[in-house]
C-alpha cells in the first residue's frame, strides 16, 4: 500500500490539446472578408478560449481516487504565442478517515511553430497550491514546464503528445514526470471537446474530458 497522496499528485497543469487555426482572407475588394472567429479551427493554439474540464485520478497500487474540475482561459498574446491561466479544485475519496481537498492557480504561457500539419510547442507556468486534510492546511509555490507536439489528424481532429515537468517547491519528492496525450474535436466554429490520458512517474493514471468554448 502506498503512502498518502503527497501534493504531486493533484497538480494537474493546464496543460490542454493544442494546436493551431489557421484560415485564408481575400484580397479583392470585391470579395467579402471572412470573419476568422466564424472559421471552424483546427486546433487550439493561437486561439482564445475557455476550458471547462474534468479529471478523473487513479492513484496506482491503491483505492484512492481523486476528481478534479478545472476552468482555463487560452488567450492568444501574438503569433506563436499563448498566455495561460487556470484555476482547479480536487477532491479524494476518504482514506483513513478523512478526505483530501486542493486548491491550485497557475499562470503560464506556450510557444510553438507551426511546420506543416505538425505544430511542436514548449511550455512553462508559475502557481500556487493550496491543501487540506484531516484539519491540516499547506500551502506551496508550484511550477512546471512542457513539450509536446500537436498533430493535425483530420479536419477538426487534432492529437497531442506531450512530456511535462511538475515541481512542488515545498517538502522533499514532491516533483513529477507527466506523459500523456490529448485530443480536440471542434464540433462547430466556437465549441469544441476534448479527452486525454497521462500517467506519471508514479504510475497514477488521469483521464480527462472538457469543452472548449471559443470566444
Amino acid at each position: 500500500m502506498k503512502n498518502v497522496p503527497s501534493f504531486k499528485t493533484f497538480v494537474l497543469a493546464a496543460a490542454v490539446s493544442l494546436g493551431l487555426a489557421s484560415a485564408s482572407f481575400a484580397q479583392s475588394a470585391n470579395v467579402a472578408v471572412p470573419n476568422p472567429a466564424d472559421a471552424k479551427p483546427t486546433g487550439l493554439l493561437g486561439q482564445s478560449y475557455t476550458t471547462l474540464g474534468y479529471s478523473y485520478v487513479d492513484f496506482d497500487a491503491t483505492s484512492i481516487h481523486a476528481s478534479r474540475y478545472s476552468l482555463a482561459a487560452n488567450q492568444s498574446l501574438r503569433e506563436g504565442l499563448d498566455g495561460i491561466l487556470e484555476y482547479g479544485y480536487a477532491r479524494s475519496s476518504k482514506f483513513a478517515g478523512t478526505r483530501l481537498t486542493q486548491h491550485d492557480l497557475m499562470a503560464g504561457a506556450r510557444a510553438f511553430l507551426t511546420a506543416g500539419g505538425i505544430k511542436p510547442y514548449v511550455e512553462a507556468g508559475i502557481g500556487w497550491v493550496w491543501q487540506k486534510a484531516a484539519g491540516v492546511s499547506e500551502d506551496s509555490f508550484a511550477w512546471g514546464a512542457g513539450v509536446g507536439a500537436e498533430f493535425e489528424v483530420v479536419s477538426s481532429v487534432t492529437v497531442t503528445p506531450y512530456v511535462r515537468y511538475e515541481d512542488i517547491t515545498r517538502g522533499s519528492d514532491n516533483d513529477s514526470w507527466n506523459y500523456g496525450v490529448k485530443a480536440n474535436y471542434w464540433l462547430s466554429s466556437r465549441v469544441g471537446l476534448q479527452a486525454g490520458v497521462e500517467r506519471d512517474d508514479d504510475k497514477n493514471m488521469t483521464y480527462s474530458v472538457g469543452a472548449n468554448i471559443r470566444f
